[in-house]
């Protein structure tokens, strides 16, 4: 029983036992340029989908990602307010539709 968790151990290292120090070097590198690069100006903002749990909390996808549990509101549970830049009042927004995120003038889009 030792050995195993000895192995389990020494796992981490093997993952950069099978590349050379030059191909270790390269993939740290292009892992740190990654990091480097700033985030991707989105200019759109959609509403993918929305999860009600039986407790009264509601988990929404916006663009693509799983957006933490909120308590419900009396809103309709198929919407969800979204604070756009240039608004001073957040916006309603369905499942399914998008948000164009210009700061003149937002368009909702069905």
């Amino acid at each position: 029983m030792f050995a195993i968790f000895t192995g389990m151990a020494n796992a981490a290292e093997l993952g950069r036992l099978f590349f050379t120090p030059q191909e270790r070097a390269q993939l740290e590198r292009q892992g740190a340029l990654k990091s480097a690069q700033p985030a991707a100006r989105i200019d759109t903002l959609t509403v993918n989908g929305m999860i009600q749990k039986s407790g009264g909390k509601r988990i929404y996808w916006i663009n693509g990602e799983q957006q933490d549990a909120v308590a419900s509101s009396g809103q309709a549970p198929a919407s969800v307010r979204v604070t756009v830049p240039g608004k001073p009042q957040p916006v309603e927004v369905k499942v399914g539709q998008r948000v164009e995120l210009n700061p003149v003038q937002p368009a909702l889009q069905e």
